[in-house]
């Protein structure tokens, strides 16, 4: 870098210039950015089937998905960067950025706006959020949450939070209460004890 600037990482994905180009085509790969996602990817294996994981891990890192990252994270699976941008606008809770755009803030709460949760105060309970969180916590209607036996639905984070009120949602961002919780099980044995395959067995 004799010149003081960075040098740019040549692209090796889809996309590459033709004969005889200084610098393929599309978005340039950022050192900076390079460097950032191969760190935090660390030894996981550059598998399509894994690209849903690798924008997870950035996405809670970085709290959402700069164009940097996406440019880098397509140059390491070898994937057209089209691919992984459709791949992360697919999911609402991938939080796609524009160049020079701001990380949102650190809890996200979506709350459902379906028809049986619109029907149970949605639109209420998002104007009653924001007014009582400002800028401090996003507030975004989303599509149905499969919850509609249990309206309105909200998700704090990763949290679902079903019949939502007001004083539940600010009580599961209170306490950071942001990850799923992981569902019991019933193993084979109970399971059988408790009449499981009865119907199969019948038949």
């Amino acid at each position: 870098m004799t010149d003081g600037t960075k040098d740019v990482l040549n692209f090796r994905g889809p996309g590459g210039g033709g004969k005889g180009a200084s610098v393929p085509k599309g978005r340039q790969i950022d050192p900076d950015a390079a460097a950032e996602i191969s760190a935090l990817l660390g030894d996981m294996p550059r598998r399509r089937d894994l690209l849903i994981e690798a924008l997870h891990r950035i996405q809670d890192t970085y709290r959402g998905l700069s164009p940097a990252h996406l440019a880098a994270l397509a140059d390491e699976f070898r994937l057209a960067l089209t691919e992984v941008f459709e791949t992360a606008t697919f999911y609402h809770h991938f939080d796609v950025l524009g160049d020079g755009d701001m990380a949102p803030p650190e809890i996200t709460v979506r709350v459902c706006d379906s028809l049986s949760c619109e029907m149970a105060g949605a639109q209420d309970l998002i104007a009653t959020l924001r007014a009582d969180f400002g800028d401090s916590v996003r507030i975004l209607a989303a599509p149905c949450m499969g919850a509609c036996d249990r309206a309105p639905a909200a998700v704090v984070g990763q949290n679902p939070v079903f019949a939502a009120t007001p004083e539940r949602i600010a009580g599961a961002v209170r306490n950071k209460e942001t990850t799923a919780p992981v569902p019991g099980h019933v193993d084979y044995d109970t399971y059988l004890l408790e009449g499981g395959f009865t119907t199969l067995k019948d038949c």
